[in-house]
């Protein structure tokens, strides 16, 4: 049984499309939450309004109920697929507050992937927002990295948490 709550990152900026985007994989965890409540316990983003994210009287204030939800974060949850974009400004933005502000562990999943090795980290570096391949350069965030795989995500989202202390060894662990 998974205890952690899971702040969700995924690049979702100028999304129209929904089935070639990232917000596929959102509702994909959605549904393994819904069916699986005791696997997995994302926290609920479905109540921020994404409606004018240009507008910076609302993006301060998406900013603001993103930061309330961060600080109940246990850990953080960053969807990496072929849509992602990784100079993503609001992307990159939540990653560093969870890292920085809130001291989160990252767990990057792979979407389409089913199995990891050492080399994944470089073979996907293309995909990496900016942010994440910032902290592997310097070492200074701790991650780990999976397959999106239910059985996978479940036990690493179960074992890393800021509440318990539980952190990836560096910022390149495969899990």
């Amino acid at each position: 049984m998974n205890t952690n709550k899971t702040y969700i990152a995924y690049d979702a900026e100028g999304v129209i499309d929904h089935v070639n985007s990232n917000l596929h994989l959102f509702h994909q965890l959605a549904d393994w939450q819904k069916r699986y409540p005791k696997r997995f316990r994302f926290i609920n983003l479905g109540e921020i309004d994404f409606t004018s994210m240009h507008d910076d009287w609302v993006d301060s204030t998406v900013k603001t109920n993103f930061l309330r939800i961060m600080a109940e974060a246990d850990n953080l949850l960053v969807i990496v697929s072929s849509h992602t974009v990784a100079d993503s400004r609001m992307l990159n933005w939540q990653i560093s507050r969870c890292v920085n502000r809130y001291h989160l562990p990252v767990i990057v999943a792979y979407a389409d992937e089913t199995v990891l090795d050492e080399t994944s980290v470089n073979k996907f570096w293309s995909r990496l927002p900016v942010k994440i391949k910032k902290y592997i350069g310097r070492d200074s965030a701790r991650m780990c990295h999976v397959p999106l795989t239910m059985d996978k995500l479940e036990r690493a989202l179960g074992t890393f948490s800021v509440r318990d202390n539980m952190y990836p060894w560096n910022s390149t662990t495969i899990y």
